[in-house]
Formats: structure tokens, C-alpha cells, sequence
């Protein structure tokens, strides 16, 4: 059988696509260190050993992070015990911050972190990826539970969380 060489390529990404994705589905919280809007570090030891968390890279401008914002900001009492941390890979604090008014201004949220990554070092923590919109979903005890590239409904993140 002679394959293509675009063949090869396309069969040799889905290879390493699928190993990706293997590791993420084992792998704890990276270390990892980023800034908050305040110009403080926050780092994975900020999260707590005992409850889930939810971290998503956005885009203050992207209308899918919008979405996904809006969907927890109308799930807030299901999301309660959640530690919810939010990355921007913009280094925009007015754009991060307008993002934060418009979707949870009201929220009672305790656990909510919106944090940015000006040294562009999200895919270096969590493995490569093309979209701007990245979810990983962690179980207590810091490990692996999910990842998602797209907005997700609420009920659906909750399921797994």
C-alpha cells in the first residue's frame, strides 16, 4: 500500500493527537504560574486538593467564550463548589475585566479567577492546541477528567464535574 506523503502526515497527527489526549486524560494540574488582573502570581497551589476545578483559556473578544461564560454565569448554583479559573492569553486587563463585568457582575461565586497569561505559556503547561477556547476539567486530588476545544453547555460540564 503506498500512502501520500499528505497521508502520512494526516496519519502520523492523529497519532500524536491521540497520545495527547491519553496523557491529559492522566495527568494532574501542570505547574503552572500566571498573573491575576492585580499583577499577583497564581499558581496550581492556589487551587485546593478537594474540589473540582475548571480551567479555560479565552478570548475577551471570542463570542464562543462569551457563550461559555454566559452558560455558567445561568448554572451559578451549580458551579458553587467549582473553583472556576479563567486564562486569558491576551495581556488586555481592561478587555479581561470587561469580560468579567458583562458575564458575572452579580455572582456570588467565591471561586472564581480570571487570570493572564502574558508570556503566552498556557499551551507550555497544557499541551499544544489551535483553539482559542480550551476547556480541562479536574476531579479532586488534582487529576485529569476532561478536555474539551469548544464551548460546552453547562449541564454537560456538570456531569463530569
Amino acid at each position: 500500500m503506498n500512502f501520500s506523503m499528505s497521508a502520512q502526515f494526516s496519519f502520523v497527527f492523529v497519532i500524536l493527537f491521540g497520545i495527547n489526549q491519553v496523557l491529559v486524560a492522566q495527568s494532574p494540574i501542570p505547574a503552572f504560574q500566571f498573573l491575576d488582573l492585580n499583577g499577583e502570581t497564581f499558581t496550581q497551589s492556589n487551587l485546593p486538593e478537594d474540589q473540582p476545578v475548571f480551567i479555560m483559556r479565552f478570548d475577551p473578544y471570542c463570542e464562543h467564550c462569551d457563550t461559555q461564560a454566559q452558560w455558567i454565569a445561568e448554572a451559578e448554583e451549580q458551579f458553587k463548589d467549582i473553583h472556576l479559573v479563567f486564562v486569558s492569553f491576551l495581556d488586555e486587563v481592561d478587555a479581561i475585566q470587561d469580560f468579567q463585568t458583562r458575564h458575572f457582575s452579580d455572582t456570588q461565586l467565591e471561586h472564581l479567577h480570571f487570570l493572564r497569561d502574558p508570556d503566552y505559556q498556557f499551551e507550555e503547561y497544557f499541551g499544544y492546541t489551535d483553539e482559542s477556547l480550551v476547556i480541562y476539567l479536574y476531579q479532586p486530588g488534582k487529576k485529569s477528567l476532561k478536555y474539551f476545544g469548544k464551548e460546552q453547555a453547562a449541564e454537560i460540564l456538570l456531569k463530569f464535574l
